[in-house]
């Protein structure tokens, strides 16, 4: 494992992270459908031509970019805590993830800045969204970490813009997670081999 530091978003994240399999995508890995192959196909293209492949985003998820620095002050505050901010965490050299804050020595912070309605379902539900959840378990791998605070943010919620609750590490979901990378990194490597059988890995 190798910590990254620099800023999320930039040009040296960007490239850390370039043709890697990251937790932010791990549903990806796990998907039956479509949306693995769609994945993957990305990744060889980054490893093909050394440049990012731009994602969507849209209003919505720039608003959350925005507000994220709040919603970790207000965390910091609130824990009486001071939040480390990493770049991108390096498992391996096709693998990593890029938490959004560690903690202590053993804690890491997720943040979610989502519509009103998605921070209000969370909030009435009481637990995490469990399309979270492999991004959460896989930076708890990736970082060697026990628990994960997941935290909803929403600052037009004035009476109640914060929602956090602790996540700990599921060895279980780990090894599953674990297995299906490995496979994932298999085919990935068969895939590039097919454009370009020199490639080294």
């Amino acid at each position: 494992m190798m910590i990254i530091d620099c800023i999320q978003g930039s040009d040296e994240w960007l490239s850390a992270r370039l043709g890697k399999i990251t937790a932010s995508c791990f549903s990806d890995v796990l998907c039956k459908g479509s949306g693995r192959y769609t994945y993957m196909l990305k990744l060889a293209a980054e490893r093909l031509t050394g440049q990012t492949q731009k994602s969507y985003t849209n209003g919505a998820m720039q608003m959350g970019t925005e507000t994220e620095p709040e919603a970790r002050a207000y965390y910091e505050a609130l824990n009486n805590v001071t939040v480390k901010q990493v770049g991108f965490i390096e498992l391996d050299e096709d693998t990593g993830g890029s938490p959004d804050g560690l903690v202590n020595e053993d804690g890491i912070i997720e943040i979610k800045c989502p519509n009103s309605t998605t921070h209000i379902a969370t909030i009435l539900s009481n637990k995490m969204p469990t399309e979270h959840n492999s991004q959460a378990q896989g930076l708890l791998w990736i970082s060697g970490r026990q628990w994960c605070d997941f935290i909803s943010f929403d600052p037009r919620m004035k009476d109640r813009k914060f929602w956090s609750i602790r996540i700990y590490r599921d060895e279980k979901h780990i090894m599953i997670l674990q297995e299906a990378v490995k496979q994932f990194v298999k085919e990935l490597h068969e895939l590039i081999n097919k454009i370009n059988p020199t490639m080294p890995f």
